[in-house]
């Protein structure tokens, strides 16, 4: 293990979420979403009000990847009925490409694995490196979504599932 996983339960783990997600969502999508799109997510979707709404009301848990102090990549998963939703795997530029992404999805997988068969996420269909990672971890794309998330913004996504 090249670092340490821990489960986000306070406020300052959150800020850490947030501070990662706009390094690595603006690496990931600056070059393939319409300007302006990008911070409207981030607001949307990794603010600190959201993360902890999510956390507190919705059920979701995030986990957080440490190399030392630094919180270097995280996941974000929530449970649903019938399969969990793999909300977000996200690692610093720096840090890709080290296997970070892999502990966070095994330990997702040791976490879940007993209560959910099915694993699902969606990925933006033009994301190639996210595409290649989840096909590694055994991820296939099953179907396809267009979702307007308001702002005049769409996802354009694939939908892909991991049978566990």
């Amino acid at each position: 293990m090249y670092g340490k996983i821990k489960t986000a339960s306070t406020d300052s783990d959150i800020k850490e979420i947030e501070k990662c997600a706009r390094i690595t969502w603006h690496d990931a999508y600056d070059a393939l979403l319409p300007d302006g799109q990008v911070e409207y997510m981030l607001k949307k979707y990794q603010s600190f009000d959201v993360i902890k709404n999510d956390i507190k009301n919705n059920g979701y848990v995030y986990y957080l990847y440490f190399t030392g102090d630094s919180c270097v990549g995280f996941c974000g998963v929530k449970p649903e009925e019938n399969k969990l939703f793999v909300s977000k795997i996200y690692v610093l530029p720096e840090y890709q490409r080290r296997g970070i992404a892999t502990e966070l999805f095994d330990r997702v997988k040791s976490d879940f694995s007993d209560k959910y068969n099915e694993f699902y996420l969606t990925v933006n269909k033009h994301n190639d490196k996210a595409i290649a990672a989840y096909k590694k971890f055994g991820f296939i794309a099953s179907s396809t979504a267009v979702t307007d998330i308001g702002g005049g913004y769409v996802m354009d996504d694939y939908i892909m599932t991991f049978n566990a």
